[in-house]
């Protein structure tokens, strides 16, 4: 994301200094709208929203990534939801261990619950090291093409007793479609990548460090670090609907296993159009003249 960022930057740069004029009439803009162009193309690569954001496709990197990180697998067509929890005894399933506050809410009741379906599991088992490097991966069984929707996703961290230490609250974008709600392509998960991912933002990230992280080498978790973290366990909440195939399994696991491409396109083109922008504003406010085509 970083890398991509500054590329963006160097493209608005590049537009600045650029020899090559639009031509358009002279406009005086407020102060207010450069920047305004330049934080909303960069609010959309890094969102600095609470709780998980969607960020798109994920593919396995090296080994991690099983059956051993499937934390809740749910089927139901055309809705599903499941939820489960830990209560210092035992795994929790339905209803009773779906957070509340939630917007949709769930509710839960088509958890799958077959052999390593749906249980909460260790921060161990799934090898999470951070906030920061957490990823919550969605597999989907849809027909190829489906419009299924995220209405709502929620993770939650638990103490060996069963105490609530953590709530991710609803999902960014949380809703009901269409206007609400993360929709998706089943066809862009492919063949042989893991799912979609989310990620936590940076605030979130922070929040949720100090019960998961178990190295103070671990970046971001410098002062906050407990070897106990490590027997804290893991819950979610899912809601879905436009559904039409088998069962969807959601996976936590570590970011050192799993990696997202570049930002896909329609985003890449927003953030480029906006950066594009900024730098034909910059240079018609630096100039006090028309902007022309330079010609020979």
């Amino acid at each position: 994301m970083g890398k991509f960022r500054q590329q963006l930057e160097s493209l608005a740069d590049w537009v600045y200094n650029s020899e090559i004029m639009i031509t358009m009439p002279r406009i005086r803009l407020p102060r207010i709208y450069g920047p305004l162009v330049l934080v909303l193309g960069l609010a959309i690569v890094n969102p600095v929203y609470a709780s998980l954001v969607f960020d798109g496709v994920a593919t396995g990197k090296g080994a991690g990534i099983g059956t051993s990180n499937i934390i809740l697998t749910i089927q139901n067509n055309p809705t599903e939801q499941g939820c489960v929890g830990w209560n210092g005894v035992g795994d929790v399933i339905g209803s009773t261990a779906c957070p509340g506050g939630l917007t949709p809410a769930i509710i839960g009741g088509n958890e799958k619950t077959g052999n390593s379906q749906t249980q909460t599991r260790s921060v161990a088992s799934t090898g999470v090291l951070s906030g920061q490097s957490l990823a919550v991966i969605l597999n989907v069984g849809e027909p190829a093409g489906n419009l299924f929707t995220i209405e709502n996703l929620s993770l939650t961290i638990y103490s060996p007793t069963g105490v609530v230490l953590f709530n991710s609250g609803n999902l960014f974008g949380a809703g009901f479609p269409p206007g609400g709600g993360i929709t998706v392509n089943s066809s862009f998960q492919g063949q042989g990548n893991l799912g979609f991912g989310l990620l936590l933002d940076s605030a979130q990230a922070a929040a949720i460090s100090p019960f998961i992280c178990t190295s103070a080498l671990i970046p971001g978790c410098a002062g906050i670090a407990n070897v106990l973290n490590a027997n804290n366990r893991i819950g979610l909440g899912a809601l879905l609907t436009n559904v039409a195939g088998s069962n969807e399994t959601f996976s936590v696991a570590d970011t050192s296993n799993v990696f997202f491409p570049t930002p896909e396109p329609v985003t890449g083109l927003t953030v480029c159009s906006g950066l594009i922008i900024l730098g034909m504003i910059r240079r018609v406010r630096s100039s006090g003249k028309p902007a022309r085509r330079a010609i020979g």
